[in-house]
């Protein structure tokens, strides 16, 4: 016990990246898993997707009711799969190669290095108008775009520094920032009391009626814990084999329902408050607080960009390990760090360039749908056991299908993404099914169902040959051998 909290307390340079993480090494712990999925959730770019229902013409209790079945069924989604990540010792990605194949985990990749630098700019970005806002309410500072620049950059490098320094300062960083965002959030609730109306009933319904634009905020929410799913596994690979998998997925589920719950049905509990519906969230919030109240506003702008943006980098960093260039998790997350503060300088300056990345980041978890469940229904095939060994291999082994394909999972999850598309509704892209719903988006839920049910179908008589997979002793050193 104590050489694991020793080891959890040590702040040195983390310099493994995708490899597989032995026994010896297994620090952590659910809680830490809870934290950190929670944490990460607890900042302004996560709170404005809840507020959304109220923005779509929603009242209160349909908003709050809304935000939470949503995120209730997708943390319920996610969950499960944070034990795949704990049998395989390793990313989400690579982990999925047991079922897309060696080189199939290259979608896994892909798509985590972009939702990830997606989430990554808009969190930066509102993180940089908390600061410019409170700044100005504070101290009169002005508010034009080189001082959002000044403010972005400092979150950039701050963000960084903790993501190239590795997995032991992310947990710390995500543990502290929860406990303190979280107690803001809930003190916001008590100052703004006097002024809710809980019987706020909306405004017009964005999609003409009740029920169409209820399922499409319900949808909404639940995409954020979908829209995580490739990043889980960078922290349940660090959790013993010999914990039970109860622990791990209420640990899983828990954090990431808390976290997105409490700052998403905050936002939307405030936004009732606003005079305009227009007024971009964060300046909404600080232009309704007391100037007391700005600089724990300041705070959540500022730690949770930080936890929301640690996050995203880390996972984005061993993605781009996972593409198989030779380079190491330091150099990858350097990379990538780079580019998302080339991300954020794009949205300073290209102000529309937000609503392309939010269309973007729509279509991603249209495709993130069916590999999370595509995951799910492989971990109930296998039987939860893999050859750690042969996840890494690059060439050959129990991983290597059809030229390092598995020609079924493929097959299913670009049939998946294909539907996915037809019912997204996007300021991008509308697909041409979206009227039959009233203008619901669907996207991401039609093809996470096709996703699963194409894979089994196709999967469930033909596994592996050559090694019994229920065999494989997926956390065993003697694998590795």
């Amino acid at each position: 016990m104590e050489s694991n909290a020793k080891a959890m307390h040590e702040t040195t340079l983390e310099n493994r990246g995708i490899d597989y993480i032995a026994e010896s090494d297994r620090n952590s712990n659910p809680l830490n898993v809870f934290f950190v999925l929670g944490g990460a959730q607890l900042c302004f770019s996560v709170m404005i997707i809840g507020a959304l229902p109220i923005v779509f013409g929603l009242g209160w209790w349909d908003a709050f009711f809304a935000n939470t079945i949503g995120l209730f069924i997708g943390s319920l989604l996610i969950a499960p799969l944070a034990l795949l990540g704990q049998k395989t010792g390793t990313n989400g990605p690579v982990s999925s190669g047991a079922h897309f194949g060696t080189k199939g985990r290259l979608v896994g990749a892909c798509l985590t290095i972009f939702v990830a630098l997606g989430f990554y700019g808009l969190t930066v970005w509102t993180g940089a108008q908390s600061l410019v806002y409170s700044g100005h309410k504070l101290f009169g500072w002005p508010e034009g775009n080189t001082v959002l620049v000044a403010c972005a950059l400092i979150l950039s490098i701050i963000t960084s520094i903790v993501a190239i320094y590795g997995h032991s300062l992310v947990i710390i960083i995500e543990k502290i920032g929860a406990w303190i965002c979280a107690a803001i959030l809930v003190l916001a609730i008590l100052v703004f009391l006097p002024d809710f109306n809980p019987t706020y009933r909306g405004g017009d319904y964005l999609l003409g009626g009740f029920w169409s634009t209820w399922l499409l905020s319900a949808s909404v929410a639940l995409s954020i814990p979908v829209s995580c799913a490739t990043l889980i596994n960078d922290y349940t690979r660090y959790i013993p084999s010999a914990t039970k998998a109860r622990s791990l997925i209420l640990g899983a589920g828990g954090g990431m329902f808390f976290g997105c719950w409490l700052g998403m049905n905050t936002a939307a509990y405030l936004t009732t408050m606003f005079a305009n519906l227009e007024t971009p969230l964060v300046q909404g919030i600080i232009e309704l607080s007391p100037i007391w109240f700005v600089f724990p506003l300041l705070l959540v702008g500022l730690i949770g960009s930080l936890t929301q943006g640690c996050f995203a980098l880390y996972g984005a960093g061993l993605g781009l390990e996972t593409m198989g260039w030779g380079l190491n998790r330091i150099i990858t997350t350097v990379m990538v760090s780079i580019v998302g503060l080339l991300l954020v300088l794009l949205i300073v300056f290209v102000y529309e360039i937000t609503d392309i990345i939010n269309a973007f980041v729509t279509l991603i978890i249209v495709a993130i749908s069916p590999w999370l469940t595509i995951n799910l229904v492989g971990y109930y095939l296998f039987k939860g056991q893999y050859s750690a060994q042969q996840l890494h291999e690059t060439r050959g082994g129990l991983y290597w299908y059809s030229n390092g394909f598995n020609i079924p999972a493929m097959t299913a999850w670009v049939i998946a993404v294909v539907i996915g598309l037809l019912f997204t509704n996007t300021t991008v892209f509308v697909g041409p099914f979206v009227n039959m719903l009233g203008g619901v988006d669907v996207s991401f839920v039609s093809s996470a169902i096709v996703g699963a049910v194409i894979y089994y179908m196709m999967k469930k008589n033909s596994l592996p040959q050559g090694l019994e997979v229920g065999t494989v002793q997926p956390n065993s050193e003697e694998s590795l051998l």
